[in-house]
């Protein structure tokens, strides 16, 4: 079974896209342009994200990472599956932290939001996760709205 795993992973790693290798390229000549461009970008994004957070989810607490894509929010207590499967009844498809630990039960108090979405996503994505959280009725989105993906 191992052979037969490694074999496929080589295979798998040798048949990149061309494409996609292309596109890097060119993106990599482009880095000194499009680096501040997108931290910039982001930083709006994650300013948003603590922001709705701060509004509907008042008890929740973080630390503003120094890099990444995610905020990492400590629940206080090990209901972040729990969260996660009921938010996404409301329209938010987040992950708890357990799906990021090796050991069962690891970070089932982390719940992580990345703040990459635009930011006028985040302030319905912040209230749909508080009535997630107050065990509120599952209710059907709006239509026209998207869902809010993690």
């Amino acid at each position: 079974m191992i052979t037969e795993l490694a074999r496929i992973r080589i295979t798998a790693d040798l048949s990149g896209s061309v494409l996609d290798q292309l596109v890097a390229v060119a993106l990599m000549d482009r880095l000194d342009t499009l680096l501040p461009r997108r931290a910039a970008q982001l930083r709006e994004r994650r300013a948003a994200l603590e922001t709705a957070l701060a509004r509907h989810l008042p008890d929740w607490e973080w630390t503003r990472p120094a890099g990444g894509l995610c905020l990492w929010v400590d629940l206080g207590r090990p209901v972040a599956s729990g969260l996660a499967e009921r938010a996404l009844r409301h329209g938010v498809r987040v992950e708890g932290g357990g799906r990021f630990g090796v050991d069962p039960g690891t970070h089932e108090h982390r719940l992580r939001l990345p703040f990459t979405l635009p930011s006028e996503v985040y302030d319905t994505a912040a209230e749909r996760l508080a009535a997630a959280l107050e065990g509120a009725r599952a209710r059907m989105p709006d239509p026209g709205l998207p869902d809010w993906v993690a």
